[in-house]
């Protein structure tokens, strides 16, 4: 068992500093390959503003759109994208995404030419398994930006309990419940329960990226050996912890910046 007072606490998530993650800490020092993942979330027709580091996989959790545009603004993110210099391309929907159909990926996949679209699919990057999901509790009729809503009593059993355990990436554009997820407007915490749940007991990613909470955006890790979420920017990198990251770029008037992880496996 790794011990819970590491001594070695790596990256910050930055283009310099970034999250360095090994799937196995125990290869900690021997030699591994390895991926940079370039991650970010709720662009909102402002990826043209962002810096995008290189790096060898670009990762887009939804909501790069807004509602209103989405059909007209979608293309010109694809087009966009097609321009990045990374070697893959990953994205999956948000709930502005109203242009894309739930119950045809086919066609979205057909409209995002110069990406991965996923929607409830594992893929294998090089040896890394990526499971992307888009959907969210619903909120109800009068929320517009609705695209991937459904149904929360069903939400588990339909769609969580399908993700595989023991992959490598887990990307939703939902929060999981507690973690990054919270609503100062309304004082509430809207991320998924049984999200959580299923990622802590059962699925247990290495890392999980997700969106849709703007204030939110940031790191914490889930300290598997005594069920503790730290919040923060330092991942220890010779633990077991699941690293979770809201990637929520858009922040009113102001950008964050894109998440950079080098993946070790």
């Amino acid at each position: 068992m790794v011990p819970l007072n590491s001594i070695q606490n790596s990256g910050s998530g930055t283009e310099n500093e970034p999250f360095i993650v090994y799937r196995n800490p125990r290869m900690i020092g021997k030699e591994n390959k390895h991926l940079r993942f370039v991650c970010m979330s709720d662009t909102h027709n402002d990826i043209d503003k962002i810096h995008i580091p290189h790096g060898d996989v670009f990762i887009h959790c939804g909501d790069a759109v807004n509602h209103r545009t989405s059909s007209r603004d979608i293309v010109r993110f694809n087009d966009f994208v097609g321009q990045l210099s990374h070697k893959y391309k990953i994205f999956i929907s948000g709930n502005h995404c109203v242009c894309l159909n739930p119950k045809r990926p086919d066609k979205s996949q057909k409209l995002l030419t110069n990406m991965i679209y996923l929607q409830d699919q594992l893929i294998d990057i090089e040896g890394v398994g990526i499971y992307g999901s888009p959907w969210r509790p619903k909120r109800g009729c009068f929320y517009r930006a609705e695209a991937f809503g459904y149904d929360s009593k069903h939400i588990r059993e339909d769609k969580w309990s399908k993700i595989p355990d023991g992959i490598d990436f887990l990307l939703t554009h939902v929060p999981p419940y507690s973690i990054r997820d919270y609503n100062s407007s309304t004082e509430e915490q809207l991320g998924c329960p049984d999200l959580l749940d299923e990622i802590v007991t059962r699925i247990r990613p290495r890392i999980h990226l997700f969106g849709h909470m703007h204030s939110c955006y940031g790191a914490s890790s889930y300290k598997s050996e005594d069920n503790r979420i730290l919040e923060g920017d330092q991942f220890q990198t010779d633990s077991n912890d699941i690293l979770f990251v809201n990637l929520a770029i858009h922040q009113g008037m102001s950008y964050a910046k894109s998440t950079v992880i080098d993946y070790y496996y």
